[in-house]
C-alpha cells in the first residue's frame, strides 16, 4: 500500500513497487471525476472536493503527499506579485494581480532581508510545522505526509523580486547579489532550525536552482 511503500523508499529499503506521488493531479477535477465516479466537482464546495481528492489519492495509491507550509506569504507586504497563468481546470488559478515594491535593479540590490522581512519566532514556527504535519496526516491518512519550506534561496528571491528584476540585478552586480542572497538565507535559517526541533519525521525543502534549459545563474 501507498504509505508502507513510501515509508520504505524514504528509508532506502527498495519496496517491491516504485512508490507513486503526483504534484497536482489531486485537484484536476475532470480526472478525479473519471477515477472516482463523483460528479459535479467543478462547482462543488471545499469539503466535497477534499473528500473526492482523498478518494482519488487512495485509488491511485499515492505513497507521498507533497506539501510545504512556508511560502511567500511569510514576507508580508514586501514582495512581488507576478500573477498566475491558467493551469487548473476552469482557470481557477488565474491571477491578474501584478505589483512590486521594487522599481529598479538598484532597489533589489539595496534591499536588506534581515531588516525588511518579518522576524521569525522559533517556538511559534515549530508549532506551526507540527500542526501543519498533523493536519496533513488527517487529510491524507493513506500516504506519507510532510511539512516544509517552499521559498528556499532562489525560489524565495523569485517571489521577493520577480523574475525580471532578479535577473537584471544579478546581471548588474553579481557580487552584491551574492551578498544579498547570503543575507536572505540567514533570514530564512530560523525556519530550518524550527524544522530541526519539530516533531515531524518528513520535510520538503523546495527550490528552483536549474530549469529545463540549464542553470538560472552561472555556476560560478
Amino acid at each position: 500500500m501507498g504509505y508502507d511503500d513510501g515509508w520504505s523508499a524514504l528509508h532506502l529499503e527498495m519496496p517491491e513497487v516504485v512508490p507513486r506521488t503526483e504534484y497536482s493531479a489531486e485537484f484536476h477535477w475532470p480526472l478525479i471525476e473519471a477515477v472516482t465516479g463523483i460528479t459535479g466537482l467543478d462547482g462543488a464546495n471545499a469539503a466535497t472536493r477534499a473528500k473526492a481528492s482523498r478518494q482519488f489519492t487512495e485509488a491511485w495509491d499515492y505513497a507521498l503527499i507533497w506539501s510545504t507550509l512556508i511560502s511567500a506569504e511569510e514576507f508580508g507586504p514586501t514582495r512581488t506579485r507576478m500573477g498566475h497563468a491558467v493551469y487548473m481546470a476552469q482557470g481557477e488559478d488565474w491571477d491578474a494581480n501584478v505589483s512590486t515594491p521594487f522599481l529598479s535593479p538598484e532597489d533589489v540590490l539595496a534591499f536588506r532581508p534581515k531588516e525588511g522581512l518579518p522576524a521569525v519566532d522559533h517556538t511559534q514556527t515549530r508549532r506551526r510545522f507540527e500542526e501543519h504535519y498533523r493536519q496533513n496526516r488527517l487529510n491524507w491518512p493513506a500516504a506519507v505526509n510532510m511539512t516544509g519550506v517552499y521559498v528556499t534561496c532562489v525560489s524565495g528571491l523569485i517571489d521577493l523580486f520577480g523574475w525580471d528584476l532578479l535577473l537584471e540585478a544579478h546581471g548588474d552586480d553579481p557580487v552584491r547579489m551574492g551578498e544579498l542572497t547570503n543575507e536572505y538565507c540567514e533570514w530564512l535559517s530560523p525556519y530550518f532550525r524550527a524544522l530541526a526541533d519539530s516533531n515531524v519525521p518528513v520535510v520538503m525543502v523546495h527550490d528552483d536552482l536549474v530549469w529545463s534549459s540549464g542553470p538560472i545563474f552561472h555556476p560560478e
